[in-house]
């Protein structure tokens, strides 16, 4: 599970999660460490595994110790770290989010429950808002979504990010944050994967003057991949890799969007 896909599982929960479910895997130290998720306290219950009927039970304080009651062994003591809680850092996380895509009109606090106004970016057809709603898998979701953005100015698009569904609505595009940003080996700040205007359909501007910069590095590597006999049938998991060895190849350079990666596949697979 990589970086991004916890921080998504863990924002998905909608509540309190228990740092022990997570604290073993690789990237949850880094979520940590970077603010992206946060402690909150003791929980209030826990699962007793010490008995042959396994149950829930609430967490006490004897003297100086935490653990639980267990009708058949007494008080159990659990260590702090292994009933603390924890929960995404919402403010960090739409911070980040800003941050990556040089968002204006960036709002720090929720519009209504949660549901955040990431800012927008301008595009030539108008302003592309972007939100963040932690799920969208059914009507609830799409309800509560809709109550928040009804206090919203309209602008041109909108682009709802969300960790867990993506359900379609008639007033604006929704993606997965996983499809759209990744966070990278620092764990520090979010890597655009997918440009703004290309989930909305929002006009650009066609800069013309030189060819990309990428231009040569990616039709090198695409070609290598082939000759390899490595390139993947799909055009979205080809360009997911070759941007991942285009990072490997060249660490220190700032990646292309994933979906600058795609053109340049489809482009490299006419000119075959």
């Amino acid at each position: 599970m990589s970086a991004i896909d916890l921080l998504c599982e863990i924002i998905a929960l909608k509540a309190k999660a228990s740092a022990a479910l997570y604290k073993h895997q690789p990237d949850f130290e880094a979520l940590l460490r970077e603010g992206f998720v946060q402690e909150c306290g003791v929980g209030r219950s826990t699962v007793c595994f010490q008995c042959d009927d396994a149950h829930d039970a609430e967490i006490i304080h004897d003297g100086d110790k935490y653990g639980y009651y267990c009708p058949e062994l007494g008080f159990v003591a659990v260590e702090r770290d292994e009933i603390t809680s924890l929960q995404p850092n919402m403010p960090r996380i739409v911070s980040g989010l800003a941050d990556a895509f040089g968002c204006r009109r960036r709002k720090s606090t929720p519009l209504q429950g949660m549901t955040w106004r990431i800012g927008t970016v301008p595009s030539e057809g108008g302003d592309i808002t972007l939100y963040f709603h932690p799920c969208l898998s059914d009507e609830q979701d799409a309800l509560e979504l809709s109550a928040a953005l009804s206090r919203e100015v309209k602008t041109a698009f909108r682009v709802i990010l969300t960790a867990a569904g993506t359900l379609p609505l008639p007033y604006a595009k929704t993606a997965l944050l996983t499809d759209v940003v990744e966070l990278p080996a620092d764990r520090s700040e979010f890597s655009v994967l997918a440009d703004p205007h290309d989930i909305a359909g929002a006009p650009r501007r066609n800069p013309g003057g030189a060819p990309n910069r990428f231009q040569d590095l990616l039709v090198q590597i695409l070609q290598s991949r082939v000759n390899d006999c490595i390139a993947l049938k799909g055009r979205n998991a080809e360009a997911k890799a070759a941007r991942e060895q285009f990072c490997h190849l060249y660490p220190n350079a700032k990646p292309p969007s994933l979906s600058s990666v795609q053109d340049y596949v489809t482009k490299f697979r006419s000119s075959q």
